[in-house]
């Protein structure tokens, strides 16, 4: 719902029109035969959001002027593009510097595109380990390339109201280093200066009385991943990525970038993203990704081998899918195995059809020795519900492992901040979140009445077990010695065969390299509450470990995109993940 927002419904951007529409059914590959406006306008659209390649093959523009400018332009400056490749690679190859490029030219290769079907760019995107950035500027200044943004009189400078630090720490350019820039010399487009200056208005473009110059732009991007609002950094590095880069001869060129099934996937996420997490309309990464999918498929067991590297990827790609087929009317259906982590969310309705949602109130309760505010996803959550009206507030009752709260104490704790709330705030919707022993305690909490509104279990602990230590009375919980009087009470606190009795719907999360005793757990909590609600739900994470610290973004958005389901929360396209 998020992503549809974002790109359909956003009122903070210019409204979406008829013109956007016929445009994101040709990024489906089902371009609408009748042209809502006037080719100028449709065409002007089109170059603004970076997909005037789609319009090519369409007998209505295929004559038109402004599309045979950027035919023209396209062809000039990927052959450029190329020379500059085999430049910069011989370059890097000598310095021992291992590169690869993604997008642009070397995701034409990988569709064989004709140069003049290419998208208007004169950018590369550049791949290269973290550690090898700084050889790599060194490198790329050798070869004229000086790090800026702009031109002025006809030479480079330095950035001045931005500096190149702030613009790494931005949330879209995580990973990336600032845009090493030099002029491209384009004589063969020197007669079409009045087209490309109509036609191309926002390209990079330099009149001097030489004839036409244009910027080619290289960013090294180190890190694919992104950083969240609340500054918690997800990484899929160049590095690993590096590891499996092949090689692509096109048009005498040989170009070593990313396999077809990795392009893939980064597009994905990286659509989802720029658009519902860092606030851009772009239509141009949903069309390269729904292009690829249909020119080489996507097959499942890479997919699966990517989602379990890096969990984060899976709501992304998941939400770009469905994307493409809904509102883009893609049809990927009949490609190649689809990921088993590929499953989407059933569709939300409509936010004119669809309840006002409740205002809500998580309680999130820690497990044995954690901390308030010691968990990577509570802070993603936190940061994705921001605007959503939903508090979320922590409780760490076994933080002192060796003076813990019992486990009878920490529900009767529970209960009375539900309480609370109710009485504060009548109507709001208040719900628990317990992860490892803390669900211990949120399940036993949900046992009595009034139950809770929701619970979310984060690898939950059905039947804890405190263990004698000998004939001295002594008892152990976790490898650290408990009173008796612990392990009593966590023995009769314990939910066990009582899960029967939780009277609203339970999110399950577990990770798959957790124990097998917490996955059985799992299984047992999700299979109870699926037969008793039908909203219900379990999401495992396959690289996940037991507190899902290493998947947060992933745990976050499955918990967020599950309230927003029960009609709990409204997700806005404002909210970060």
């Amino acid at each position: 719902m998020r992503l549809k927002e974002a790109l359909l419904r956003d009122w903070r951007r210019e409204s979406f029109d008829e013109i956007d529409s016929y445009l994101l059914r040709a990024v489906g590959g089902r371009r609408p035969e009748t042209v809502p406006a006037p080719l100028d306008a449709v065409y002007d659209r089109a170059e603004r959001r970076r997909v005037a390649h789609l319009l090519h093959g369409d007998q209505d523009f295929d004559r038109f002027e402004g599309l045979e400018a950027a035919r023209r332009f396209a062809a000039v400056t990927a052959a450029h593009q190329l020379a500059a490749w085999q430049e910069i690679t011989a370059a890097f190859d000598a310095a021992g510097i291992a590169v690869a490029g993604n997008k642009g030219p070397f995701l034409g290769a990988l569709l064989d595109r004709p140069a003049g079907r290419m998208p208007v760019t004169t950018d590369l995107d550049l791949l290269v380990a973290e550690e090898q950035v700084a050889a790599a500027v060194a490198v790329l200044e050798s070869l004229g390339y000086i790090r800026g943004l702009n031109i002025q009189d006809h030479a480079f400078v330095r950035m001045s109201s931005r500096s190149v630090r702030e613009l790494e720490q931005e949330q879209g350019s995580f990973g990336q280093l600032a845009p090493m820039c030099r002029l491209l010399k384009l004589p063969e487009l020197d007669d079409m200066q009045p087209g490309i200056e109509r036609w191309l208005p926002d390209r990079k473009i330099v009149w001097t009385s030489a004839g036409i110059r244009s910027v080619l732009s290289v960013d090294l991007h180190f890190d694919l991943g992104h950083r969240s609002a609340s500054g918690v950094a997800y990484p899929i590095p160049a590095a690993e990525l590096l590891r499996d880069a092949v090689t692509v001869r096109h048009r005498g060129a040989e170009l070593r970038t990313l396999d077809a099934d990795t392009m893939t996937w980064l597009l994905c996420y990286r659509a989802y993203l720029d658009t519902a997490v860092f606030g851009e309309r772009r239509f141009k990464p949903f069309a390269d990704a729904a292009e690829l999918i249909r020119a080489r498929g996507r097959a499942g067991a890479a997919w699966d081998t990517a989602t379990d590297r890096y969990p984060h990827i899976a709501g992304p790609v998941a939400r770009t899918l469905r994307f493409l087929t809904d509102e883009c009317g893609a049809d990927l259906a009949g490609q190649a195995g689809l990921s088993k982590h590929a499953l989407v969310p059933a569709p939300v309705p409509d936010a004119d059809a669809a309840p006002a949602p409740r205002s809500a109130h998580i309680v999130v309760c820690h497990g044995w020795g954690s901390r308030e505010r010691s968990a990577p996803w509570v802070a993603e959550l936190r940061s994705q519900l921001a605007a959503a009206d939903v508090t979320v507030e922590e409780s760490a009752p076994f933080q002192d492992v060796t003076d813990p709260l019992t486990v009878g104490a920490a529900v009767a704790e529970l209960r009375e901040r539900a309480h609370a709330v109710r009485t504060r705030s009548p109507g709001t919707a208040v719900g628990f979140v317990g992860v490892s022993l803390g669900s211990t305690v949120a399940l036993a909490a949900a046992l009595a009445d009034p139950s809770p509104d929701f619970l979310v279990a984060v690898s939950p602990v059905v039947d804890p077990v405190a263990e004698s230590t000998g004939d001295d009375g002594g008892w152990s919980f976790l490898g650290s010695a408990v009173s008796p009087a612990f392990a009593e009470d966590l023995t009769a606190c314990s939910p066990g065969r009582r899960l029967d009795r939780v009277g609203c719907p339970v999110l399950v999360l577990h990770g798959g390299q957790d124990n097998e005793r917490r996955t059985h757990d799992a299984h047992l909590l999700a299979a109870g509450a699926a037969a008793r609600d039908g909203r219900s739900a379990r999401q495992e994470f396959p690289a996940g470990n037991h507190t899902l610290d290493n998947a947060p973004v992933g745990a976050a958005a499955a918990v967020s995109t599950w309230l927003d389901r029960l009609g709990l929360v409204a997700l806005r396209s404002g909210n970060r993940s």
